[in-house]
């Protein structure tokens, strides 16, 4: 039994950005530690999204 789909039916996916860890890293002033860690944990790309969820920030110095 064959069925006929129309492709009119189905939108195109949007592509999802992917960033170079490394490069991120480097950007955004993160040590050898967080890259490493980041790189262990998502390979060499990442979407920006994976990458801000993951990074530990240092707490905001307060008076």
């Amino acid at each position: 039994m064959t069925h006929h789909i129309d492709n009119r039916q189905f939108t195109p996916r949007q592509t999802r950005h992917v960033l170079d860890v490394i490069e991120h890293c480097r950007k955004n002033g993160l040590d050898k530690a967080q890259e490493r860690k980041l790189l262990l944990l998502f390979g060499r790309f990442a979407s920006r999204h994976e990458l801000q969820m993951n990074i530990k920030h240092p707490p905001t110095k307060l008076r």
